[in-house]
């Protein structure tokens, strides 16, 4: 916490700049938005819940930084329009846009998408797919005329199963594979408008919803998923990632020091996937 107070403090490398953080309510998203508070930027959370969205507020205030909360469903158009909308009002503009939250995750983790291939919902799989996909575009395109004028970077937060062909991942993989991919589409796409899109491909993170579903809830994930996350904590030569270890990736990227990378997906697996 000092060091994170003391980078606020100095004008950290991301002093003046704008990010914004879907579902920064916790979890992945909480880790990010505090590691770039940590390192000066403001922070615009956005989620569906004001009164989860205070606790994380008041750490970053306690940083030094200054953060605001901005409710909406990254599925809906109109209310990604309304968060860009406010991100203006409040701060005047976005460098940075992370998009962590993908919807309906419970749905994503279900036994009927999740699961070996001849087992799942072919429908539900479609529906899951259908709506992940525009709940981490939609935020990006929202705050693209933002982006445009201010110059800036995008960081898409997806699975690893879209990089890393995983049995029981039929769902997972057209939905991250298909965004890995957009994720250079759109670095080519708007490196005229000095906007870098890179992707952090993620695995097991303790302390997130997906930890919590399969560790601390007996019905959140199935047996077949479960098994999958004890194999991949047993095998990670670096250990088990938590969300300020994935928001330092996040940070870095969209720092300077990330300033020539771009259509790029990395990878902080502890070692488990080395691509």
């Amino acid at each position: 916490m000092e060091a994170a107070s003391a980078a606020v403090g100095s004008h950290g490398p991301l002093h003046g700049k704008v990010a914004v953080v879907t579902g920064g309510n916790g979890g992945i998203g909480k880790g990010v938005a505090l590691q770039l508070a940590a390192r000066g930027a403001t922070v615009v959370i956005n989620g569906r819940s004001a009164a989860k969205a205070e606790a994380v507020l008041a750490e970053i205030r306690a940083l030094g930084a200054t953060a605001h909360f901005v409710a909406g469903d990254v599925r809906d158009k109109a209310d990604m329009d309304r968060l860009a909308a406010e991100a203006a009002r409040l701060c005047g503009g976005v460098d940075i846009v992370v998009a962590n939250a993908g919807g309906d995750d419970d749905q994503g983790r279900s036994t009927q998408v999740r699961a070996p291939f001849g087992d799942i919902d072919l429908q539900r799989l479609s529906a899951f797919v259908a709506q992940a996909i525009p709940a981490k575009l939609q935020p990006v395109q929202s705050l693209l005329p933002q982006l445009r004028a201010r110059g800036g970077s995008v960081v898409f937060i997806v699975s690893e199963g879209g990089r890393t062909p995983t049995p029981g991942q039929t769902g997972m993989a057209s939905f991250a594979g298909g965004l890995v991919m957009a994720t250079k589409v759109l670095a080519r796409e708007l490196a005229k408008d000095q906007i870098r899109v890179n992707c952090v491909c993620v695995t097991v993170v303790r302390d997130s919803p997906s930890w919590t579903a399969a560790f601390e809830r007996p019905d959140g994930v199935g047996d077949h998923h479960r098994r999958q996350y004890e194999k991949i904590i047993a095998r990670a030569p670096l250990g088990i990632a938590a969300p300020p270890d994935i928001g330092g990736v996040v940070a870095s990227l969209v720092s300077d020091d990330g300033r020539y990378i771009t259509g790029s997906a990395i990878s902080p697996t502890g070692g488990l996937t080395v691509h």
